[in-house]
């Protein structure tokens, strides 16, 4: 693409988002025959399911319509969607772990670093500092528990033998690691919504 061509499409998206900003339908509905596609194969990327997925992209078309002035602060719309989209993607996938046991595998954090400009690399790495602290706070054992999953590789049932527990005590441990982690990057990973 050449640069006018760039620049007469940033052109376009700003001036779509300042219509969104003050309720024009019809600009929402062309931003969203733009973006519906690309939001949706990113909430793919990290939640695998058809369901959770158009959860997601309702709930970031939502979000772009209520944001009204918001919008025409946003310099960077592919990246401000990218990373409102792994956020709510990650969100659904915290309360997931809190409704049912799951793998900590079905988290995908090292997903989460989509380094693509110097904004997104200095948010992905406050992210990173966060949840290396929140992984810190964890209770020793179930630090070490979710350590040997997510660093190490190591399945459940490796973790029980050479810890001498059960395996049951493994996902018991992995999923109060993964509720505390959702509940202490919730501010984080939530922050658009």
């Amino acid at each position: 693409m050449s640069i006018l061509t760039l620049m007469k499409k940033k052109i376009e998206i700003e001036s779509l988002l300042y219509r969104i900003s003050i309720r024009d339908s019809k600009a929402f509905t062309q931003f969203y025959d733009l973006y519906f596609d690309k939001i949706y194969q990113i909430a793919f990327y990290f939640i695998k399911s058809q369901e959770l997925c158009e959860e997601v992209v309702s709930d970031i078309f939502m979000m772009i319509w209520e944001s009204g002035t918001k919008l025409q602060k946003i310099d960077n719309i592919d990246s401000y969607l990218f990373i409102s989209t792994r956020n709510r993607a990650f969100y659904y996938l915290s309360q997931k772990a809190g409704a049912h046991n799951i793998s900590v595998d079905e988290i995908p954090f090292e997903a989460l670093f989509h380094n693509d400009n110097p904004e997104e690399i200095a948010v992905n790495d406050e992210f990173r500092h966060e949840i290396d602290e929140a992984i810190n706070q964890l209770p020793n054992r179930c630090k070490q528990i979710f350590l040997m999953a997510r660093e190490e590789g190591l399945k459940y049932k490796e973790i029980a033998r050479l810890l001498s527990i059960s395996e049951k005590t493994v996902n018991a441990q992995m999923v109060t690691a993964i509720r505390k982690l959702a509940l202490a990057l919730r501010h984080y990973v939530s922050f658009f919504f």
